[in-house]
């Protein structure tokens, strides 16, 4: 029995309650077992690139942390640098997990068995919170830098390495809050398909939260609209201004004002490499990050005005997430040789 005439039969034994099962396979694109389906022509980069990214990624950032904890004398810059590259690494490690048991070995071609199940959510919700993290450690990071160029005394006393650490568990904390209800929202439940088959799952909605909340779609939307917000929008917001006020501020020292200021800062070639490291940082960050942002907005309008997919279709949908995340996973492969240059 192949996967389509598995969803035909839960389909057609599930079906019992219309709307309900409408509101669920609309938010929530499970099918029964679930599976997860994606076309041909995408498998192979999410079967091969994907994987390889993912894995160059987390070998590239071990480095970089071995680096910056064997350094003797660590700054605020090098303790988020090690942070953000923490974070990339986790955001990388269920990547290369899910998508070489699922696509590179050929698992999405079936239902998922309930383990997968199991580690697939969970490895969603570790991703999206470390992504969340390196978001906000990147326009930290811009403040940061942006702080130290343009009030180099009061930086001294601002930007500190506990300030660095602390913001660090600050991130994971606020970023852990916001994917809880997308956590716990979601209910898995072994499924047995027949005797001579292995398990598989069903993803639904828990009835202690439908009975908890009066208005399922509009939850949905204000829940979508919220996140995409704090751990998307908002960060590319304050990592443009950052930028754009950082390269004003360097322009304007450039120009001979305040030289003296920023000799006693630091010496000025270090001071020069260190924002020249940042800057190039920051904006490899807004060519991956700002799409996203982008695809947010889509998604929110269409969400607001109760018209999915009147804006990308499902097609351009596809193309958009799956590319869009490459771009991402390339833009954490060259921060680390930005690292090393």
């Amino acid at each position: 029995m192949n996967i389509s005439e598995l969803n035909e039969n839960f389909t057609n034994n599930y079906d019992r309650n219309g709307s309900e099962l409408s509101d669920y396979y609309y938010y929530y694109y499970a099918d029964e077992p679930y599976s997860v389906k994606m076309p041909l022509q995408h498998v192979p980069v999410l079967a091969i690139v994907f994987p390889l990214i993912g894995l160059l990624t987390i070998l590239a950032n071990g480095i970089v942390i071995y680096i910056f904890f064997t350094q003797k004398l660590k700054t605020p810059t090098s303790v988020l640098l090690i942070e953000l590259a923490i974070s990339d690494s986790l955001v990388c490690i269920p990547i290369v997990v899910l998508h070489v048991y699922i696509y590179s070995l050929g698992n999405h071609q079936t239902y998922l068995l309930y383990g997968w199940c199991i580690t697939h959510h969970v490895g969603y919700i570790i991703q999206q919170i470390f992504r969340s993290t390196a978001n906000w450690l990147t326009a930290m990071l811009g403040l940061q830098r942006c702080i130290a160029v343009s009030w180099p005394f009061r930086a001294q006393r601002i930007c500190t390495i506990k300030m660095s650490i602390i913001s660090f568990f600050v991130f994971i904390v606020g970023s852990s809050a916001v994917y809880i209800n997308e956590a716990i929202s979601i209910e898995i439940k072994p499924l047995t398909i027949n005797a001579s088959l292995p398990r598989g799952c069903i993803r639904s909605i828990p009835t202690w939260y439908t009975e908890n909340i009066i208005d399922l779609r509009m939850s949905v939307m204000m829940y979508y609209i919220f996140n995409g917000f704090l751990t998307r929008f908002l960060p590319c917001v304050v990592l443009l201004l950052t930028t754009v006020s950082l390269i004003r501020s360097l322009c304007f020292r450039q120009n001979g004002m305040g030289k003296s200021i920023q000799d006693s800062y630091s010496s000025k070639s270090k001071l020069r490499r260190t924002n020249t490291l940042v800057l190039v940082i920051l904006f490899v960050f807004l060519i991956g990050e700002l799409q996203d942002a982008i695809a947010f907005c889509i998604y929110s309008y269409e969400m607001a005005v109760d018209k999915p997919r009147s804006v990308l279709p499902d097609g351009a949908d596809d193309l958009w997430d799956i590319y869009g995340m490459v771009v991402t996973l390339v833009g954490y492969q060259c921060i680390f040789w930005i690292f090393s240059l």
